[in-house]
């Protein structure tokens, strides 16, 4: 046939030999193909995401710090830190907080709660989404109600600043291993009437699908993190 010569096309005379010389004769082709390959590589972004759960329990050691000496009391400063309530900030950070309901750890929280030696404080259950390998975002926690610290402000006066009596934040991590960062703070009132602070500062490998154990004198942790991808599977599957 006169038009086609070899398997060659012709398109108003210019020689189009195959998808590729079409595409570039297409208006606006080149753009488009860019559109479909950066939707495509989101799609494999997503797609490839790690999404852990985490299970946690802060606690308290009824016992006594033993030998440890106290530290002054001094007002919180926790920086890179996320408030629970603030959901919008929590959303950026890839991290969803699960209802209490699907708390994981609730066999281990009644066995605390019956325990002479140890008091539970608070649970908290969360999915997070490619947890950062340095510099995360951390959870702010916080347990009692607040107490005043009055110090000396330098000028002759004082001032006063707002503690609680268990402050600190823990930080998930993932480099090339899981590691949970905890910095957390218990602050009560010394024998001689003024407030002493015991710090729990620890920053701990984690296995997957293994209680972890994260303790210091007066505070103490329990931590199990998992595949979120893995437990919703069987949790879809359970139903069925």
């Amino acid at each position: 046939m006169r038009g086609e010569v070899s398997g060659v096309r012709r398109k108003n005379n210019i020689k189009v030999e195959n998808s590729a010389d079409l595409l570039r004769l297409t208006p606006h082709a080149s753009r488009l193909t860019g559109w479909v390959a950066a939707a495509l590589l989101l799609a494999a972004s997503a797609a490839q995401a790690e999404r852990y759960r985490v299970d946690l329990i802060l606690y308290a050691d009824k016992t006594g710090a033993g030998e440890e000496r106290p530290l002054a009391a001094q007002a919180p400063y926790f920086p890179r830190t996320l408030e629970l309530s603030d959901s919008a900030k929590l959303r950026t950070a890839g991290i969803e907080l699960l209802p209490d309901e699907n708390f994981g750890l609730m066999s281990q929280w009644k066995r605390l709660s019956n325990s002479q030696r140890q008091q539970p404080l608070l649970r908290l259950a969360w999915i997070q989404k490619d947890p950062p390998a340095e510099r995360g975002m951390g959870l702010r926690l916080r347990s009692g109600s607040p107490l005043t610290l009055t110090t000396d402000s330098g000028n002759g006066g004082t001032r006063s600043d707002e503690i609680y009596p268990v402050d600190g934040s823990v930080t998930l991590l993932l480099g090339r291993f899981l590691h949970l960062d905890a910095d957390l703070v218990s602050t009560q009132a010394t024998g001689s009437g003024e407030l002493g602070s015991y710090r729990l500062r620890e920053r701990r490998r984690l296995r997957r699908d293994e209680l972890h154990h994260l303790d210091s004198p007066r505070l103490g942790l329990l931590v199990r993190v998992q595949k979120a991808d893995k437990i919703e599977k069987e949790a879809k599957g359970a139903k069925r």
